[in-house]
């Protein structure tokens, strides 16, 4: 049997929400089992239930299809754990027992926060000051406990012009930048809230703000404190209890004002408390019921559209003892104004505010407490109370204090009497201005108009009126061409701004208030200046020269194109191209260079003339054109041509009556190169003749001549191998011809078949020793050749720059002649030579 020991109630704990099949717990485990041999115990619930099943062999507890919803299980006003109470019996009948099972369901995170409304509108006139903190009742609510309902908030899409914040029980959205109806007239954010659960949910709701035009004052009550009203609960139906008064300083409809309670004031209080929408003026109905509570504060909204509502706050205490009760006197010592303790923020700790004291018809002895945390104390004082400032004021935390003086019993267990003293704190000027930012940027493209704005910086004084205005002024480090409104902070700039002279502009910003004696702070304003494409690439020239040897290797680097563009960016970004479209040229964008594309031969052409255009990539793009002038300088590339004899076997008849020095024969060439290198020298370097060889040649016109009367010995066929040179250097070219002389008596006609096979190399006799083996081949040269070399070498350049002034004229001349005299030489345009080097492949 199961020992009367053994336990008759147990608890089990499981996650809500698991699903079905998972294990909660043994019944059997929690029994102290003493089971004869061949009994088994068998376990039942005594009701049917959805969400938990037993196992009536083993006792295991486990979950349904019906899910454990906490929520559900338990509403949301349900205090404490939420837990599901079963009744089990233990079987057979000599076992019997009942077990009170408790399954103690726990929270898991799987309720999102949720808000009542899903669109939350708010209207907001433009000129709510910046820092302005406008209450919105809409907190998100979430079915959750403990952590999981914690709830953080968080305002998605504001763009920095809102905040979100909640203090205590209150949501408030925080003004953080000045609005602007004109730039913006709807505000479209998202309200996030989110649990403290792992992992968190949040739930979400538009928030928009209507920004409203400049409405420029909006309602305010005359205090911001609560007012407190103590009435007997017998009083009079249709008694006044306390009248909300609000100012509007705007005229006309702008100033009307409607009252209204918030949402959160509860329905009993609206049945007993009536609001007059026009006058502010609170009624007592005069019906208390049982129920009904002693205190209840009222909330009220002063509305005039399109300012959000000011609040007020009315708090009516109903008192139940209508006999005459104790009363504390306050004589004042500070100042008063309309009721109220006028204090400066700098008056020191210990400062006198008021003496008081409790008159009581009943002698009931008591003291006297100050409620809540206030910077204030109560000091005994022969008899009586003096209240003092216990700690230092600050205007800027706290402008007003409610101070409740508070009467109780000897037992400090009843209140017998509540006086209120406000206190109202006065500024003093004890905050500089500041700036949000130590520094601030902005840019502006230059060529800018003027007066063009800039940035409008501001600065907040915590203080108030004269001590919280702040004026805006330039450091004396800023430049003259800008400018500062003295009230709203706008810089601008009232001159052309051009970035290729400055780009950067560094300067201080001061923001002072009006006090006595003025603070002040300082900001550092940066003006980058941005580029405009308003500069066209520049040449360092308008007319390139350059001198390239033909045969100039292919992809070979002619010259550097220098170009130079003052903007920056893609605006400096510079491609040039060759405008002519069968130059053997191209430009290397990548190297800024001009290469040879084709074989450069003098003899095709000897002077390139190329039109090359400089782009930038601004939009639009500028550009710019420059003439590239290529002159080509020879080389000694071709051999001298024969043009006279035509060929070897050409004769001529010499009569032997042929006076001496007489011209027999001409020799004409021609060499296609230039300067040395087609000055051409003839030469007899072979012969064959009857006898001595009556016959010479000049070296330079190539003319052969009869050195000597002819005798009988000379008669027959003269064959001369001539050699005809250029003057080009390391080593000049040469042609040979034949030239056969028939010496007879007659002129009879000369017929030639045939030429030596062989010649043999004649050398004056003076230079024999000189051409040796072991000496140069230039120095065989004639000494005239070599010193006509010299000469010909200096004037090159002057005969190439000849050339090329002599063509420039000529076609000068050729194109006024063609055209109208007010119309300009035109320049081809087609762009079809423009490669970049980086794509070829082993350039040298």
């Amino acid at each position: 049997m199961v020992s009367s020991e053994s336990v008759s109630e147990v608890t089990f704990s499981v996650k809500e929400e698991e699903d079905a099949g998972v294990s909660i717990g043994n019944i059997q485990q929690h029994l102290i089992p003493l089971v004869s041999d061949g009994d088994t115990l068998t376990y039942k619930f005594l009701e049917n239930n959805l969400y938990v099943t037993l196992d009536e062999i083993t006792g295991f507890l486990y979950t349904t299809k019906h899910k454990l919803d906490r929520e559900i299980l338990c509403p949301p006003d349900h205090l404490g754990d939420c837990v599901l109470q079963l009744n089990a019996i233990v079987m057979p009948d000599k076992y019997f027992k009942m077990i009170k099972v408790n399954i103690d369901i726990e929270d898991i995170n799987d309720n999102a926060p949720y808000f009542l409304e899903n669109n939350i509108s708010l209207s907001i006139s433009e000129n709510t000051p910046v820092g302005t903190t406008i209450g919105i009742d809409h907190l998100a609510l979430d079915k959750d406990t403990g952590t999981n309902s914690m709830l953080t908030y968080l305002l998605e899409n504001s763009d920095g012009f809102f905040s979100i914040v909640l203090e205590g029980e209150s949501l408030s959205v925080i003004i953080e930048k000045p609005l602007d109806r004109e730039s913006l007239d709807v505000h479209q954010m998202k309200l996030i809230a989110t649990d403290g659960g792992h992992p968190s949910l949040s739930g979400t709701a538009a928030l928009n703000v209507q920004v409203e035009d400049a409405n420029d004052n909006c309602p305010v009550f005359t205090s911001a404190e609560p007012i407190l009203v103590t009435i007997p609960e017998n009083a009079a139906a249709d008694s006044i209890v306390a009248q909300v008064h609000a100012t509007d300083a705007d005229l006309g409809s702008n100033a009307d004002i409607i009252y209204s309670y918030s949402p959160r004031v509860s329905a009993a209080s609206r049945e007993l408390f009536s609001l007059d929408p026009s006058s502010g003026i609170i009624t007592f109905s005069g019906v208390v019921e049982t129920e009904t509570p002693p205190e209840h504060k009222l909330s009220v909204f002063a509305n005039s559209a399109p300012c959000p509502p000011a609040l007020a706050v009315v708090i009516v205490y109903l008192n139940q003892d209508t006999n005459q009760q104790p009363v504390i006197d306050i004589s004042y010592i500070a100042s008063l104004d309309n009721d109220d303790v006028v204090l400066k923020e700098n008056v020191p700790v210990n400062t006198a505010i008021a003496l008081l004291d409790v008159i009581d018809p009943h002698n009931i002895k008591g003291s006297l407490n100050i409620e809540g945390d206030v910077p204030f104390i109560l000091k005994p004082h022969h008899g009586k109370y003096l209240l003092l400032t216990s700690k230092p004021l600050d205007f800027e935390l706290d402008k007003q204090y409610n101070v409740f003086i508070v009467a109780r019993d000897a037992n400090q267990k009843s209140v017998f009497h509540k006086r209120l003293i406000r206190i109202r704190v006065n500024d003093v000027n004890d905050n500089a201005p500041r700036f949000s930012q130590r520094s601030v940027e902005a840019s502006i493209e230059e060529n800018n108009g003027l007066d063009t704005p800039l940035i409008r910086l501001t600065a907040i004084d915590a203080d108030s009126d004269q001590n919280g205005k702040v004026v805006y002024s330039l450091g004396p480090d800023a430049p003259p061409m800008f400018a500062i409104n003295t009230s709203t902070g706008e810089l601008t700039v009232s001159s052309v701004l051009d970035r290729e002279q400055q780009d950067l502009y560094n300067f201080t910003v001061v923001a002072a208030d009006q006090g006595t004696p003025s603070l002040e702070t300082v900001t550092t304003v940066l003006i980058r200046v941005l580029d405009q494409n308003d500069n066209r690439p520049l040449f360092i020239t308008n007319e390139f020269t350059f001198f390239i040897p033909e045969n100039f290797p292919r992809l070979g680097e002619v010259a550097i194109i220098n170009v130079t563009d003052a903007d920056t960016g893609p605006n400096g970004k510079v491609m040039v191209s060759i405008l002519n479209s069968t130059v053997p040229f191209v430009m290397d964008n990548a190297r800024g260079t001009l290469r040879c594309s084709s074989d450069i031969d003098r003899e095709t052409a000897d002077i390139h003339e190329i039109w090359i255009m400089a782009i930038d990539s601004g939009n639009p793009a500028l550009s710019t054109t420059a003439k590239v002038t290529i002159f080509v300088l020879d080389i000694n590339d071709n051999p001298p041509k024969v043009l006279l004899p035509k060929n070897n076997f050409s004769c001529l008849p010499v009569p032997g009556s042929t006076a001496q020095g007489a011209t027999v024969a001409e020799i004409y060439a021609i060499d296609m190169d230039a300067g040395m290198n087609s000055v051409i020298s003839y030469k007899i370097i072979g012969k064959e003749a009857p006898g001595p060889s009556p016959f010479k040649i000049d070296s330079l016109t190539g003319n052969i001549t009869l050195q000597e009367k002819l005798l009988t010995n000379h008669y027959g066929m003269h064959h001369l191998f001539i050699q005809v040179s250029d003057g080009g250097l390391p080593k000049p070219l040469q042609s040979t011809i034949w030239i056969n002389l028939f010496v007879n008596e007659t002129l009879s006609p000369c017929v030639l078949n045939t030429v030596p096979e062989g010649f043999f190399q004649e050398q004056p006799l003076e230079m024999q020793n000189l051409c040796g083996r072991e000496f140069s081949e230039i120095l065989c040269l004639p000494l005239t050749f070599i010193v006509g070399l010299a000469m010909m070498t200096a004037s090159l350049i002057f005969f190439a720059a000849g050339i090329y002034m002599f063509r420039k004229a000529t076609v000068s001349n050729l194109r006024n002649m063609n055209r109208p005299a007010h119309e300009d030489a035109e320049i081809p345009l087609k762009l079809n030579q423009n490669y970049d080097t980086r794509d070829w492949v082993d350039v040298q």
